[in-house]
């Protein structure tokens, strides 16, 4: 494996504030930082939902770190042409996604069939997370994200791929109808329409808290307004008007301390440790600056690196958990076997297959790209079909039923 790479040189903002745009020039290793918080709480929660009880919100973090992050690429490219924008938004996402989605869904699909004597439902929702809506198909299962059964499908985890996925279809043609990098008026156009939406689809989840809890959670609707305020964070760092002059003076490291006790909070609260992590996250970075506590304490080198790893880590993760339930069990003698695996792997697909695949030039054009990545999919997709169409064979079906 690799050794931990250096943290990259600081350059220069042109705003107050933390920018979470992941250009270069802007890199600030405190971000990666966080997305290492993040996916360490969803990781200890779903070793024991009783260790972390609220650590699933790690998840709300890295939606409003991906607003910001979108946000601020759709500036930095915002495109000749509604084609010439979505040409370049989607080639790039689906260089950054697709080959580790891919692998991770081939390999954990394979792998259920050997221990899962009825392996259909989790196959269905792997087919269903290369197509982008996973988490459409778990809130047709009838699936409680908290309950057993969802432990023991292995790409339950998928969900929140899916939730961005639908997210990334909407927000680049608002932001080419805002007029949003092209014209001066285009911020604050696509500020009022990301706030009006972000407004009725917190309303719309608090609704459906109350009266269909999944849907609440699987909905991307239900949860626009977290990848929103994300997105209004950028829109406002950018303008630096009065709203950031107040936002950067906070102190961080109240609010990282905040946020890191939110994730303690029983998960019976609910709805509002939602709204305290999200509104949390929103502050910590708009007031994120170089020289504070929170900011050294998130840029350390380690932490830093696992943040890199953090979308890796958060695809294997789950398919380790799984695995270990219908096999060998979570105890205290099969944790730090599971734990290296979940980082060997992680790193294995960062280290040789995402990064070398996000620098490479898939195709001269970004529609030989798209495609490129839209066969890659469909690749996956039908090797998931066949195997859901083979006989049932489970290799170790009496050790998984015993973990069941």
């Amino acid at each position: 494996m690799s050794p931990i790479p250096a943290v990259p040189s600081r350059k220069p903002l042109r705003h107050p504030g933390v920018s979470c745009s992941d250009a270069p020039a802007a890199y600030r290793p405190e971000i990666d930082g966080l997305r290492a918080v993040a996916v360490l709480a969803v990781i200890v929660n779903h070793l024991d939902l009783g260790l972390l009880p609220s650590g699933f919100l790690g998840v709300d973090i890295f939606f409003v770190i991906s607003g910001c992050v979108i946000t601020a690429s759709l500036r930095r490219q915002p495109g000749a042409s509604l084609a010439d924008l979505l040409a370049g938004f989607y080639a790039r996402r689906l260089r950054r996604l697709v080959p580790a989605l891919v692998l991770m869904l081939v390999v954990g699909a394979v792998l259920i069939c050997l221990v899962d004597p009825r392996p259909h439902a989790s196959l269905r929702t792997g087919l269903a997370a290369l197509l982008g809506f996973s988490n459409l198909e778990l809130l047709q299962q009838a699936t409680d994200y908290f309950a057993r059964s969802a432990q023991l499908n292995v790409f339950t985890h998928t969900w929140s791929l899916g939730v961005e996925e639908q997210f990334y279809l909407l927000y680049p043609l608002l932001v080419w109808g805002c007029g949003y990098g092209r014209h001066a008026a285009g911020t604050t156009r696509l500020a009022l329409a990301i706030g009006l939406l972000s407004l009725a689809s917190l309303v719309a989840f608090a609704w459906f808290w109350l009266a269909a809890p999944s849907a609440a959670y699987f909905l991307m609707p239900t949860r626009l307004w977290e990848i929103g305020a994300g997105c209004l964070l950028q829109l406002a760092l950018e303008r630096g008007a009065r709203a950031p002059r107040w936002l950067v003076g906070l102190p961080p490291l109240p609010l990282l301390l905040a946020l890191l006790a939110t994730l303690a909070l029983p998960r019976q609260l609910g709805m509002i440790t939602h709204l305290g992590c999200v509104l949390l996250t929103v502050l910590l970075l708009g007031c994120l600056r170089p020289g504070t506590g929170a900011e050294r304490l998130l840029s350390r080198p380690r932490l830093v690196y696992l943040g890199l790893l953090s979308y890796s880590l958060y695809l294997w993760h789950w398919v380790v958990l799984c695995l270990a339930r219908w096999t060998v069990g979570l105890n205290v003698r099969t944790l730090p076997l599971l734990l290296a695996l979940m980082l060997l792997l992680a790193m294995a697909s960062y280290t040789w297959l995402e990064t070398p695949l996000r620098r490479a030039r898939w195709h001269r054009r970004r529609g030989g790209t798209i495609a490129l990545g839209m066969g890659g999919l469909g690749l996956g997709a039908a090797l998931l079909l066949l195997l859901d169409q083979l006989p049932p064979y489970s290799l170790f079906s009496e050790i998984g039923r015993a973990h069941v």
